[in-house]
C-alpha cells in the first residue's frame, strides 16, 4: 500500500495515521514543512515547547490525540536526531500499524522509511506548486 498524500493538514485528512511522527527543528527558525503546517493549525504549540527549550534532548515527545487534528498520537522528534531504523523500533514499540511522516522533514527518501517502517507507513510529500 504505496501511499504518498501531500504533507498538509489536507493530506491528513485524506490519509490518516497513528502515530503522526514530527520533526523538529530546534535553531528558532520558523517550523516548516509538515511540522510547520501542524504548528499554524494548533496555533503554535511546538514552537512554544521549542522556545521552552523543551524539545532540545534526543529523545522523542509523545503527545496524546489532538482533537484539531485528523490523527491519532503525535511524536515529536528532533530533526537529526534519529534514524529510520530507530523510528521503526518506537512505531514497534507502540503497537502502531499505520505510523505517517514526511520523509524530507527528517531529511530521509520515502524508500529508506518505506524499508524500515514497512508498507503500512504513510508518508507524507511535500506538495508541488499544483496541490
Amino acid at each position: 500500500m504505496s501511499q504518498n498524500p501531500p504533507a498538509t493538514i489536507e493530506g491528513l485528512r485524506r490519509v490518516p495515521c497513528d502515530p503522526l511522527i514530527l520533526a523538529v527543528r530546534t535553531d528558532h527558525r520558523p517550523l516548516r514543512g509538515l511540522t510547520g503546517h501542524i504548528d499554524w493549525h494548533l496555533g503554535g504549540t511546538i514552537s512554544r515547547l521549542v522556545a521552552e527549550k523543551r524539545l532540545t534532548h534526543d529523545e522523542p515527545i509523545l503527545q496524546p490525540p489532538h482533537p484539531l487534528l485528523p490523527v491519532g498520537r503525535l511524536i515529536l522528534w528532533r530533526q537529526g536526531a534519529t534514524t529510520p531504523d530507530e523510528l521503526a523500533r518506537m512505531v514497534h514499540g507502540l503497537n502502531a500499524t499505520r505510523p505517517g511522516l514526511c520523509a524530507a522533514d527528517f531529511q530521509f527518501t520515502p524508500d529508506e522509511l518505506r524499508n524500515a517502517l514497512g508498507p503500512n507507513a504513510v508518508i507524507y510529500v511535500p506538495p508541488t506548486k499544483m496541490d
